[in-house]
């Protein structure tokens, strides 16, 4: 079972053991995991389960604004995604804000 089947959301970012993993529900549609593809998160899959991961040679601050940017622009597609603190970035939020509301 994935994180996010096992939160009831769309999508769960997290670090663990030093991999940035992005968790896609089972049966995620496809558009989600397109988005996930484009913001640089390399699909990975074995047996049903699908999730994403981060390139391991990023620096931290960009580490930071792909998962923001991921967790907002999926948000305003209206998916449930979060994303653990230790990989917000307000700077990277106030940007995507900004935009959003732009539009």
């Amino acid at each position: 079972m994935s994180l996010a089947d096992e939160y009831g959301t769309d999508l769960e970012i997290y670090r663990h053991d030093g991999t940035v993993y992005a968790d896609t529900r089972t049966c995620a549609p496809g558009h989600l995991l397109a988005r996930l593809d484009d913001l640089g998160f390399a699909r990975k899959t074995a047996a049903i389960y699908t999730w994403h991961e981060l390139p391991a040679d990023l620096d931290e601050a960009e580490t930071k604004r792909r998962c923001t940017l991921a967790a907002l622009l999926l948000t305003a597609a209206r998916y449930r995604a979060n994303v653990t603190p230790d990989l917000y970035d307000k700077a990277t939020h106030t940007a995507v804000i900004s935009e959003l509301k732009a539009r």
